[in-house]
């Protein structure tokens, strides 16, 4: 494995994990919608980080849609109600965030790499 070594993984592992966590505890109808967003989207994101470091360029570009649109479902969630507490959300929040800041990072040190 070439790319469990790099912190977004990390952080994106850890995202994906504590999603898979929190939607076992959804309201069924939440779990089956919502929440099978949530996780692929969680899941999506982890297997972007290894295409990324793989083909660098779109897939960083990709990987950043990826993280926006994951950000938007947590929104989503809030407002319907998925999440069992604001805790809950705030976490998934902060992990997410952490998640794109390195993406964006990535995609400003390879336009740098690229002038």
């Amino acid at each position: 494995m070439r790319y469990d070594h790099l912190n977004i993984y990390k952080s994106a592992l850890e995202l994906a994990t504590y999603l898979e966590t929190i939607v076992r505890g959804f309201e069924k109808y939440y779990k089956y919608t919502i929440g099978a967003d949530l996780r692929t989207h969680a899941k999506m994101i982890l297997f972007g980080v290894h295409r990324a470091n793989t083909h660098k360029g779109e897939a960083v570009m990709a990987l950043l849609e990826r993280c926006e649109e994951l950000k938007m479902l947590l929104q989503l969630a809030k407002e319907l109600g998925a999440f069992a507490s604001f805790k809950q959300f705030e976490h998934s929040s902060a992990l997410a965030v952490n998640v794109c800041r390195q993406a964006q990072g990535w995609s400003r040190s390879l336009a740098g790499a690229s002038q």
